[in-house]
């Protein structure tokens, strides 16, 4: 079961399209979508970036480690798998 730090992992950086991350994570695409949609919304993750379609963690490519920092200061655990963090997402 994919995790929320699995995903980070996957777009930091990453120029992967949302359904190769689903495949990488072995998740479907729908749950995919809302927890990125989830993430975003929180600024935690941005994109994806123009033609390129380059996932950035946060503005201005920010290690890993403060994507990590930054979820976790949302008051997200970042070992929740993505599947539970949506079945929570508020409404």
């Amino acid at each position: 079961m994919a995790m929320i730090t699995d995903l980070l992992f996957q777009l930091a950086g990453s120029a992967m399209a949302e359904h190769e991350i689903a495949e990488e994570l072995r998740t479907d695409l729908p749950t995919l979508e809302q927890c990125l949609r989830r993430l975003g919304a929180l600024q935690i993750v941005c994109g994806p970036q123009g033609e390129q379609r380059l996932w950035t963690a946060v503005p201005e490519d920010a290690p890993f480690d403060v994507v990590i920092a930054k979820a976790k200061s949302a008051s997200i655990d970042v070992r929740q798998s993505i599947a539970n963090f949506v079945q929570t997402s508020p409404a």
